[in-house]
């Protein structure tokens, strides 16, 4: 019988800036990003302190795994969508981490968001994999992007 780690997640602090930036500033992290190069540390700043603020519209959560940091998850809104971001240091990847985390995140702010929306490069098959296990279908492309929607809040029965 396998013995499965303890997953649990915690609001990002001021505590985890540095973690933060070193997790996104590894390789195999910022080549499935957007920005496809490291952040400098004044550019991560800047971008991380409003969020850790409450002065944008965002949900960060650390991911640990036996009380050791082992990743990330950060939900954006806009309107009932929040799009999901997610990454994990390497030593836990391909560890069903990932699926665990990211199913207790989604249960925290489903009260917030009707759909949560990943965009993944279409050659990142562990991300791929983590959305597809999770029930998340693939809704477009666009060019090298594809679109994940994952419906989280029912529908109420009007009568």
């Amino acid at each position: 019988m396998r013995i499965l780690p303890k997953i649990s997640l915690r609001k990002a602090s001021f505590s985890d800036i540095e973690f933060l930036w070193y997790l996104r500033n590894q390789h195999y992290v910022y080549k499935n990003s957007r920005i496809h190069k490291p952040v400098d540390w004044k550019d991560h700043i800047n971008w991380i302190m409003p969020i850790l603020l409450g002065f944008k519209k965002k949900d960060f959560f650390i991911i640990e795994c036996s009380n050791k940091k082992a990743g990330q998850i950060r939900f954006d809104y806009k309107n009932k969508e929040a799009e999901v971001s997610i990454s994990l240091l390497e030593e836990f990847c391909g560890r069903g981490i990932g699926s665990r985390a990211l199913k207790l995140a989604i249960a925290r702010i489903e009260k917030k968001a009707e759909r949560v929306m990943a965009e993944v490069k279409k050659d990142n098959t562990a991300s791929i994999k983590l959305f597809k296990k999770l029930d998340f279908k693939r809704k477009s492309q666009k060019g090298e992007w594809f679109q994940y929607v994952l419906k989280i809040c029912k529908e109420k029965n009007e009568k």
